[in-house]
């Protein structure tokens, strides 16, 4: 075995060494690796919604971890092995080098096995890439960019298909919804021309369009601005969530025994359902964008 190791690193000199540097360590000869396998990937998360559309947000770019195996060999092959063992347990960031590549790295695992009296180790590694601060930076401040954005654009979906298929349904129970036992607002007031719901539609788009054209390079004074605008957005959408909320409410309480006092009132329960349930889907995504703003100021968001 170790004359056979002798003959490949014999060839691996004629052809020119290939080395690998991890700290002060230098991998040479059978103990780099003949293949590297690198990369990494966009982390996603995805919303499905009716009629196949998505939102497809980014988090940010990670890179794989960096593994491979080899073997240590000569009479200080154990010394070696012990070496990158320590290194493992120190926990600390070392420079990686090789491969054409170059990162800042942590040792999380390292398994060798001793043979040949300690003078053949065969050896595995694997390294997970420490992100660059600046480029940590950028990538954070681009996902959270797109989170608001997402988030803001969400919003707008939601109000905009309320209006639409409550705003209907409005429309034709008309005649049923006119006046009922318990009313305080009527519908009109929420889905008519110029109604509350239109009101907050449009502001919502105002502030869907600014969040959208948040990026990376966005200065902070922009992305506060957005930031301020989802907290007045959102107090709106919190307006019309509780009249809803109200009529139901005094709905009930007319209903007597009964679940609901009258068929105009049912009618109006199920539209003023609908309000509830969008405006509060809608004030989840809205809290959720100005949770992001105040992340990209570096605040510490609690519970």
């Amino acid at each position: 075995m170790t004359s056979l190791l002798g003959v490949i690193g014999a060839v691996g000199s004629a052809i020119g060494t290939q080395s690998f540097t991890l700290g002060t360590v230098e991998f040479l000869d059978t103990e780099v690796p003949s293949s590297l396998q690198w990369g990494g990937y966009q982390d996603t998360a995805i919303m499905h919604r009716p009629g196949g559309g998505k939102t497809i947000s980014l988090s940010g770019y990670y890179e794989e971890p960096l593994a491979w195996k080899g073997v240590f060999r000569g009479y200080n092959a154990w010394s070696r092995a012990n070496l990158v063992a320590t290194m493992v347990r120190s926990g600390g960031i070392y420079t990686f080098a090789g491969a054409g590549l170059s990162r800042q790295v942590i040792i999380t695992a390292f398994e060798a096995i001793y043979t040949d009296n300690g003078t053949v180790i065969p050896y595995s590694i694997v390294c997970e890439i420490v992100p660059a601060v600046a480029g940590a930076a950028n990538g954070t401040k681009s996902a959270l960019a797109g989170l608001i954005g997402d988030d803001a654009s969400s919003a707008v979906s939601e109000i905009s298909g309320l209006v639409d298929t409550v705003g209907s349904y409005v429309s034709s129970s008309a005649e049923a919804i006119s006046t009922y036992a318990g009313q305080i607002t009527p519908l009109a007031n929420l889905f008519g021309a110029g109604g509350q719901l239109s009101s907050v539609s449009a502001t919502l788009s105002g502030v869907a369009t600014d969040a959208g054209a948040l990026s990376s390079v966005s200065s902070q004074s922009a992305i506060n601005t957005v930031g301020t605008e989802l907290a007045s957005s959102q107090s709106a959408v919190s307006s019309v969530m509780t009249i809803s909320g109200t009529e139901l409410s005094s709905i009930a309480s007319n209903a007597g025994t009964d679940l609901v006092p009258d068929s105009g009132a049912l009618a109006a329960s199920v539209a003023h359902s609908g309000v509830v349930a969008s405006t509060a889907q809608a004030n989840a995504y809205l809290s959720r964008a100005t949770v992001n703003v105040g992340l990209s100021n570096g605040s510490v968001i609690s519970d």
